[in-house]
């Protein structure tokens, strides 16, 4: 009688249309970043990449600003120049600091003079959007609590329809948004990190350090700020920025501090130092708003011997 039981049990299971033997198991979880897992859930023919070269420019690298998050980029194999930027934060975005990002970006906006203006982004609370006539749009949203922050990469080769359908996709991601580590470290940052909380103000409780082009990159992050040094050679843009501080010490809007063989900070502190071995390290923090010069140069002088 057990016997057929059991017979009836599989049969019925069988007609079910379920397997006896994976009814009880999960589903594997997806693998790969962000990038990686909605890319087959996008129309069109996309490639991923990721954000481990510098090319002079701001395509190139992370992405860099607060909250501290892991960057790629979805590109459409067909057009090389349309590009996606994805950031996620790494930690959680609570509305209040959901509140001061948005002011940020207001502000970011007026600074470069865009006509638009920063709106809501129509993809719940937290969510905001650019759209720019004269330049690439970007669209914030928070899923899981996480921040993530969509941007076209070159003007004209995207729009905002597009970044809400990608948004959409993400948000629906079967297994969700990527786990991410809270510390990704290489050694040589770590003589930057007291001085770095100096300037966040707080512990870092997130690190991001990384080789760009063979140079030493280091981020650090505490709950709603950032702060980072990169570096570049000659053609970079951190060299870019170099010349543009010694020039502008004409109008007194920066000056020259004591770090590498010439260093440069502007008023509102964003600082680039050049090195004997022809290295450009730039470093800032985030919000701009609350950067303060003294605590950058400390962090400047601090972290120079790991590009010595």
């Amino acid at each position: 009688m057990h016997r057929r039981a059991v017979i009836a049990t599989l049969l019925l299971l069988t007609l079910l249309g379920c397997n006896p033997d994976t009814t009880n198991k999960t589903a594997p979880i997806p693998s790969g970043d962000v990038c990686e897992r909605v890319r087959p859930q996008l129309a069109g023919n996309w490639t991923t990449d990721s954000a481990d070269s510098a090319d002079g420019g701001d395509s190139g690298g992370p992405k860099l600003g607060a909250p501290l998050s892991d960057t790629c980029a979805l590109v459409d194999a067909d057009q090389q120049t349309h590009r996606i930027w994805v950031k996620v934060s790494i930690l959680p975005v609570t509305d209040e600091q959901a509140v001061a990002y948005r002011k940020a970006d207001e502000l970011s906006a007026a600074r470069l003079g865009y006509a638009a203006k920063v709106t809501d982004g129509g993809l719940g609370n937290g969510s905001w959007a650019l759209n720019p006539a004269a330049a690439a749009p970007w669209l914030v949203f928070r899923t899981e609590g996480r921040q993530v922050r969509l941007r076209v990469d070159n003007d004209g080769a995207g729009t905002m329809d597009e970044l809400r359908s990608i948004a959409r996709r993400i948000a629906e991601l079967p297994g969700g948004l990527p786990a991410a580590p809270l510390t990704t470290v290489r050694p040589e940052c770590d003589r930057g990190t007291a001085a770095a909380e100096h300037v966040l103000g707080a512990k870092a409780v997130v690190r991001r350090d990384a080789l760009v082009d063979q140079q030493l990159w280091c981020q650090w992050g505490s709950a709603a700020r950032a702060v980072w040094v990169t570096a570049g050679r000659a053609g970079s843009g951190n060299a870019f920025s170099f010349n543009i501080l010694q020039e502008n010490a004409k109008s007194n809007e920066s000056h020259r501090v004591t770090v590498g063989t010439e260093g440069w900070q502007q008023t509102q502190g964003f600082l680039v130092f050049k090195t004997g071995k022809g290295v450009y390290v730039a470093i800032a923090s985030a919000p701009i708003e609350q950067m303060r010069p003294i605590p950058i140069v400390m962090l400047a002088r601090a972290i120079e011997p790991a590009y010595s």
